[in-house]
């Protein structure tokens, strides 16, 4: 299973470009996972009155409840290397990872703002750079493409990531 981190501050677009790319492989045949930190603070918004919550709540280790189209599972706080391997299990083709910035996958950092380009000093295993703002692109020493015309630039990131740098 190939992983992907998609890294950058709140808005800079990890969504939008994470959407795409699950898109694109989608399309392909690929088997895609996703996996996203939560890194608002707090925890991810659970619908507390239904009954795998409230036998979450009462201790069960794990909470499974399938629908009709999906199933939906609440976990304890597993730390990244556990969640990979349970995606592993799920025989994932390739895992986009929102966040987790400090990972050592191969990632594709966004910014935001001027300040966010400390995080091209900070991270490791960088193989491409967007923002919403093409200005913020000039000078960079990365494969660089504006999130705005992600149609344009979205079978060369799948490219960067099918060539083995994810």
């Amino acid at each position: 299973m190939q992983t992907c981190q998609i890294v950058g501050y709140k808005n800079s677009g990890k969504t939008t470009v994470m959407k795409y790319l699950i898109t694109h492989f989608s399309k392909k045949g690929l088997k895609v996972g996703s996996l996203k930190h939560h890194g608002h603070g707090g925890e991810p918004a659970l619908i507390k009155n239904t009954d795998n919550y409230q036998h979450f709540a009462a201790g069960a280790s794990v909470s499974l409840v399938q629908g009709e189209t999906n199933s939906q599972i609440i976990l304890p706080n597993l730390d990244l290397t556990e969640l990979i391997r349970l995606f592993t299990l799920l025989q994932i083709n390739l895992l986009f990872v929102e966040g987790f910035k400090q990972a050592d996958f191969p990632k594709i950092v966004l910014l935001k703002c001027e300040e966010d380009k400390s995080l091209l000093n900070k991270l490791s295993s960088i193989i491409a750079v967007g923002s919403w703002d093409e200005g913020l692109l000039k000078g960079v020493n990365y494969p660089a493409f504006p999130i705005t015309n992600m149609e344009a630039h979205v079978i060369k990131l799948a490219d960067y990531i099918l060539d083995g740098r994810c």
